[in-house]
């Protein structure tokens, strides 16, 4: 029976009313024949005994005295140890199904404010890594979409170590489908890896087909994203990828600055965190910063923790024509009031975040939002 039950809601609902119905002429029954007119109790004594009866427990504290009040407790024993027991083993079927399913990666996810990782390859546990590192995921979950067996998803959860916050969702990158299942609309960022075991040139068509899709049912998130060919950035950045990162661009970059000096790269080492903790912090001004210049916001910065900031960050934001036209000109104002009128979005994307680094000692801080800092004490 339990085995007919499994993945079958509507027919636990079924038994469950049969048991309501057991239930209350069991209840009006032994209300009947054993406690009306004795003074052993109303109509919650009569229940309270066919709820014990019925699972089996038997207290004692309430037993039948009479025939009738007997025959009734052997119906109410008959019917509800069947009734009980295969209602409890259906339950327990669908909760092992849904756990099967969740670790299959079939089950849609319901969480929000999450980190959204499409497709796998070698660098992907790296980039967890750095997520962690950097307070990234630090009170988010982890959802990671991808077609990796099951025995390599157990693998990767298990060095991972995310417990509960980790969660995946089976299938192909580019479906929208299994997409939706990880909810790309409520994630706070979405990453986009060039999938493993696929020639550059087929591995960035799968990126390009996830960014399309993912950037539909999420228009308003953050996209990050890379490709193995240099020509496929211009592709990704018009399906609406916010930053695009060339495979191999930063180590032929990193390996000229070895052979300039083999020292810059243990410097790079260190401020990326290769080397322990990441010297490079990143947190917002404060009202009272914002009123500085630059000279004196590292004045301060260095004589409160002796870290030193390193640059101010502009960050992204909603454009839209308000922003762009001039509201005292009477031709934008005409091109406003034509796409308001015609019922056209004047949204035109985001523009991306601006960085000054090191910017003069007079420098005004109030335009910017947040700074990067070095932290102090930080020997590579």
């Amino acid at each position: 029976m339990t085995r007919l039950l499994q993945g079958r809601p509507g027919t636990l609902v079924k038994l469950a009313l049969c048991i309501v119905v057991l239930l209350s002429p069991s209840t009006a029954g032994f209300y009947v024949f054993e406690l009306r007119g004795g003074g052993r109790g109303g109509l919650l004594d009569a229940m309270w005994w066919t709820v014990v009866t019925m699972t089996t427990v038997g207290y004692g504290d309430v037993v039948p005295v009479t025939a009738g009040g007997r025959i009734m407790g052997v119906v109410v024993m008959l019917s509800g140890i069947g009734l009980v027991s295969t209602l409890t083993g259906g339950l327990a079927s669908l909760l092992v199904e849904r756990q099967a399913k969740k670790r299959k990666g079939l089950l849609r996810v319901k969480i929000s404010g999450h980190i959204l990782v499409l497709g796998w390859n070698d660098f992907a546990a790296g980039l967890i890594r750095a997520l962690k590192d950097n307070g990234v995921l630090k009170g988010a979950d982890l959802v990671l979409v991808n077609n990796l067996p099951p025995d390599e998803r157990e693998e990767i959860s298990f060095q991972l170590g995310l417990g509960e916050k980790l969660h995946f969702v089976w299938g192909s990158v580019t479906q929208e489908s299994v997409i939706s299942k990880a909810r790309p609309d409520q994630a706070r960022a979405i990453y986009i890896l060039s999938q493993a075991g696929l020639d550059p040139k087929e591995a960035d068509q799968t990126s390009l087909y996830a960014a399309m899709a993912v950037r539909e049912a999420a228009p308003q998130t953050p996209i990050y994203g890379e490709v193995a060919l240099a020509e496929n950035r211009k592709h990704m950045l018009r399906a609406g990828v916010n930053e695009i990162l060339v495979r191999g661009d930063l180590d032929s970059r990193i390996l000229g600055l070895m052979g300039a000096n083999v020292s810059m790269w243990t410097f790079v080492q260190g401020l990326l965190g290769l080397r322990g903790a990441s010297q490079l912090c990143f947190r917002g001004l404060s009202q009272e910063e914002r009123s500085l210049t630059w000279g004196q916001l590292v004045d301060r910065a260095r004589q409160a923790d002796g870290s030193l900031p390193l640059a101010l960050c502009q960050l992204s934001k909603g454009l839209s024509l308000e922003d762009i036209l001039d509201q005292g000109s009477a031709l934008d104002q005409f091109i406003l009031e034509l796409f308001q009128s015609s019922g056209r979005e004047t949204k035109l994307g985001r523009q991306g975040p601006r960085v000054t680094t090191n910017p003069p000692g007079g420098m005004p801080v109030g335009e910017f939002d947040a700074v990067v800092l070095l932290r102090a004490g930080g020997a590579a």
